[in-house]
């Protein structure tokens, strides 16, 4: 066979290679849901699509033996015209000129292309995959019986049977598709969150007791009609004597056909579920949907109550904040001088992060206040501050008790090596109050 014979059907084959395990990437890469949607509207190409992917298992072993034909086809008519010419080095010549144009035109370049662009071009390739489908079709149906044969010897049978994904599987199908997916942030993240449901505890998620709004077991109708009007909240918890100690649910829809008297609430007050604190959120969800109740109270190991959760508080978890005709508009934060913000301790370490694209650290801690505490190790006063990964907490107002709000602002790589001398990245210092106008510093401490 002469050189240009040889080199054409090189090239029909590297092309034929080419075309195989691009079209095998691509289906894999299609978005099947922008695929369904087209199917839907008509589109021919699309239910096309759709037909192949239901036996995947055909496609794929369709393209896989168009490849191994291409390539076998390819290296045995350019080595044997190598070795006609070139005697003993033929094979050698073959291999070093052969194999980079296999790798690199058959399959490399191929596939990257295939996958960045598999929505448009499924499309085309749609119809001459249908073509070599039916063309290898008896083959086809010999492999996948061997397959299926030497699989049941191998494979359990619910494992040969099962054909979903698995959690890992699609946070990399949505990793590797970020550029071409049509799916916004907000949609990826609740993604994510519906991934992550499983692994979060009730106490993550929780609202504390502190927060709590609640009304005692003594209280009469008339003033849980005011607190239920005060309060704007459909369901409240009931305590006995003090608030860690929650025995029921008040709930007030139950108050409107009753009248405002003194009359005691004792009837009204349906039993608590109690739920301890490392209890999975998607646990709690299920038994809260059998039970048919909308709160839970969560208790400590020795029976108190440190806080309460609710459906809403779950759903929360995956699609953000719910707002209902009670909700008003909250801003935990404000602008502050100096390019700072000003912000209430109790807000969590990951809303402050997101809402304003600061790197705080998160640890055994959720807010603020548990961050600064914890690096003091104290109930900080005014004015004292903490330097970490890159920013200065400084205390603005607080209590005995706790602190109110704080001041965050980031600082150079400058400033902080000067507040903080010596210290390593990451770790935290405490700084000096401010001196008072008028009067001299204080010395440092030793």
């Amino acid at each position: 066979m002469d050189l240009g014979t040889t080199l054409i059907v090189v090239c029909i084959s590297v092309a034929l290679e080419a075309f195989f395990s691009g079209s095998e990437i691509a289906l894999i890469s299609v978005n099947r849901i922008k695929i369904q949607h087209k199917a839907g509207e008509g589109n021919v190409s699309a239910r096309a699509v759709l037909d192949l992917l239901k036996t995947p298992e055909r496609i794929f072993a369709t393209t896989s033996l168009g490849t191994n034909l291409a390539v076998v086809t390819s290296t045995s008519f350019f080595a044997a015209y190598m070795v006609t010419h070139f005697a003993e080095n033929g094979d050698l010549y073959a291999t070093l000129i052969l194999a980079p144009l296999i790798l690199f035109g058959g399959e490399i370049v191929p596939k990257l292309v295939f996958q960045t662009h598999a929505d448009a071009l499924i499309h085309i390739l749609v119809w001459p995959l249908k073509f070599f489908n039916k063309i290898f079709s008896p083959v086809n149906f010999l492999f996948t019986r061997i397959s299926g044969v030497l699989l049941k010897g191998i494979l359990a049978p619910e494992q040969i049977k099962a054909k979903t994904f698995s959690r890992e599987m699609i946070r990399q199908i949505i990793r590797i598709d970020s550029k071409t997916s049509e799916l916004d942030i907000a949609e990826k993240k609740m993604i994510h969150k519906i991934f992550n449901f499983g692994e979060i505890t009730v106490e993550q998620c929780m609202v504390p007791l502190i927060q709590i709004y609640a009304i005692k077991d003594t209280a009469t109708l008339e003033e849980a009609h005011q607190i239920a009007v005060d309060s704007g909240y459909s369901r409240l918890p009931v305590f006995h004597e003090r608030m860690f100690n929650l025995i029921g649910i008040l709930n007030t829809f139950d108050l409107l056909n009753l009248p405002r008297d003194n009359s005691p609430i004792d009837e009204l007050i349906r039993p608590a579920y109690y739920v301890p604190p490392n209890k999975k959120i998607d646990d709690l969800l299920k038994e809260l949907q059998q039970r048919g109740l909308h709160m839970a109270i969560v208790v400590d190991e020795y029976g108190g109550c440190i806080g309460i959760i609710t459906i809403e508080d779950l759903l929360e978890e995956i699609v953000g904040e719910i707002e209902d005709e009670y909700d008003r508009p909250e801003k935990r934060y404000e602008s502050y001088a100096d390019k700072g913000y000003l912000v209430e301790a109790d807000m969590e370490i990951g809303a402050i992060n997101e809402a304003m694209n600061l790197n705080l650290p998160k640890g055994a801690y959720e807010t603020l206040a548990g961050l600064i505490i914890d690096r003091l190790g104290k109930i900080p006063s005014p004015g004292e501050q903490v330097v970490v990964n890159g920013y200065r907490l400084t205390v603005r107002d607080t209590t005995k008790r706790k602190i109110n709000t704080v001041i965050v602002r980031e600082i150079s790589a400058n400033a902080e090596g000067n507040a903080a001398p010596g210290m390593p990245g990451g770790e935290s210092k405490t700084l000096a109050s401010p001196p008072t106008p008028g009067k001299p510093p204080e010395p440092p401490r030793t």
